[in-house]
């Protein structure tokens, strides 16, 4: 920034915000990025995350395929597929809305212009493609919100890498998890509530209607979407009787779509959310998918996701707004509407959400934007120093690079190799797929139909005897087994001496089973391998 720039924007700084009252925080903005600086860096950040949305098969949770792309291919195209329980038609808690939107809508393009033969056949790379392509369109959604509702230009840049730079966005927002879904809706809830409060009155109806229609797609989408949006509904009550209507006719929508999708008809409703609800409401239920302590949420989860610096920042955002805030007679938006809206929204999802005994780090995501919005509006961002955005940054690679290619790496592209191994074989072929101690493979990666010819097994974590059993039990022309080089090594001599490596698949990390991955040696320990059974072994 030049030094005729600085003179002009400074003062603007200061008088928009008296947290840059102090020298401190007038001495940050002084060495503030340049405008040409801060677009060179924000565009890498785009490019990094454009490259793990496409690049990075890293697997993060079953959920991130099951609850979207594996039931919508197996819809459209149709592919074999693992339907979950969260599809069962006896108590479907998932609306099929959100998932035909975002991975349904573009598989339904490529499924067209393959029946006009403008393409040969649906590859699975390219579904995979289409899904990663739609959730990094709407990431792009949570950025544009972000730039709206932080006025100041030095702070909203600041806060703009600080979100563009996190972890999170080049995760858990560019793969079909519904929490990213979520994540997306709360961001524009707020950007509709940023707009209501600043158009006039005449203008405000459209923007209502939108706000009900968005907070009904956010609860089907995911019911705790409700935790996140109470204190946006609070705000906005008394405005609230004109889109209720809207409100009810997206709800019918929703009913109408899910009861035709499950039932066929519409003389039993569907409510998927009050299935949900009910289902979560079972301790027993919960306890299948494991039990957590009630601290896990703050003292754990939400560092992780958001780095600890981040969430100290935070912290400080709202511990300056609880002793300020009666101090100001500031009736700006930012100050009197989206402050204290953001600090409820943290409180109540996190003591709800620390309720609940199953606790995920997903489970939070929503809460990126308001974080940083909260940080950048309050001035906190003005206080600090390279050793913030260098650490930030080191932790948010290394967690992008975990997660985003390292973890469970290997289990996409071993369904790619699969289906080209298995397109090229002779008609009628009968080949039969064991996964052992992998996450749960998203078959429609597979790209094969369901002909018969094709058996499946998924042993996920069994023993090595049920292994060994179901090797036994194999009866097909031909059998491959995928697995982590580092567990095929702990098998015995008679059943690895029936088991040639077909394809190593780079990297795959297995966190379930450290140890063995370190035995293994660095290399090995982190490859997944399709191992191709040998005919006629008698496995004892």
């Amino acid at each position: 920034m030049n030094f005729n720039l600085r003179h002009r924007v400074v003062p603007t700084l200061i008088h928009q915000n008296s947290k840059l009252s102090s020298p401190s925080a007038i001495l940050g903005y002084l060495f503030m990025i340049s405008i040409r600086t801060f677009k060179w860096i924000y565009a890498g950040l785009w490019m990094s995350r454009v490259c793990f949305a496409f690049l990075g098969t890293g697997y993060i949770h079953p959920d991130e395929h099951m609850q979207n792309g594996e039931v919508t291919s197996g819809d459209l195209i149709p592919y074999h597929t693992i339907r979950t329980w969260e599809w069962s038609a006896a108590l479907p808690v998932r609306s099929i809305v959100p998932a035909f939107a975002t991975t349904g809508i573009p598989v339904w393009f490529a499924k067209f212009f393959s029946n006009t033969r403008l393409t040969q056949g649906i590859h699975p790379m390219l579904i995979f493609r289409l899904e990663r392509s739609a959730f990094l369109v709407l990431s792009g959604l949570i950025d544009y919100s972000f730039m709206s509702l932080v006025p100041t230009p030095g702070a909203r840049h600041l806060g703009l890498l600080l979100l563009a730079s996190s972890h999170v966005m080049n995760t858990f927002q560019v793969r079909p998890f519904s929490n990213s879904i979520e994540a997306v809706l709360v961001a524009l809830s707020l950007l509709f509530l940023r707009k209501i409060s600043s158009v006039k009155t005449l203008d405000k109806s459209y923007l209502l209607h939108l706000l009900a229609a968005t907070f009904v797609t956010g609860i089907f989408t995911r019911p705790t979407f409700l935790i996140f949006g109470a204190p946006i509904a609070y705000q906005r009550l008394r405005l609230v009787v004109p889109p209720l209507f809207t409100a009810a006719g997206t709800c019918t929508a929703f009913f109408v779509a899910d009861t035709l999708y499950f039932r066929g008809t519409l003389n039993d409703i569907v409510v998927t959310p009050f299935n949900f609800l009910m289902y979560n409401f079972a301790p027993q239920n919960l306890a299948e998918h494991g039990l957590h302590p009630r601290w896990l949420h703050l003292f754990v989860n939400l560092p992780m996701l958001f780095g600890p610096w981040v969430t100290w920042l935070a912290v400080r955002a709202i511990m300056d707004s609880a002793t300020i805030f009666d101090k100001k007679n500031d009736k700006s938006f930012e100050v009197y509407v989206l402050r204290p809206t953001i600090i409820q929204m943290i409180i109540l999802s996190l003591t709800v959400l620390s309720v609940q005994p199953h606790q995920e780090p997903r489970f939070l995501v929503p809460l990126l934007l308001p974080i940083i919005v909260l940080i950048a509006n309050t001035g906190r961002l003005a206080h600090v120093g390279k050793a913030f955005w260098v650490s930030c940054s080191i932790f948010n690679f290394v967690l992008a690079v975990l997660f985003g290619i390292l973890h469970q790496g290997g289990v996409v592209p071993s369904l790619f190799h699969l289906h080209s191994v298995i397109a090229d074989a002779s008609l009628g072929t009968r080949t039969n797929i064991i996964y052992w101690k992998t996450y749960t493979p998203p078959l429609h990666f597979l790209g094969m139909s369901q002909s018969g010819l094709i058996s499946f097994v998924d042993l996920a974590g069994a023993s090595q005897d049920n292994f060994a059993a179901s090797l036994s039990a194999s009866d097909y022309d031909r059998t491959f087994v995928v697995t982590p080089v580092a567990m095929q090594h702990t098998l015995p001599p008679t059943i690895t001496g029936c088991m040639e490596l077909n394809k190593s698949i780079f990297p795959h990390l297995d966190l379930d089973h450290i140890s063995e991955s370190i035995d293994t040696g660095v290399l090995d320990g982190l490859r997944l391998g399709v191992y191709t059974l040998s005919p006629n072994c008698v496995f004892v």
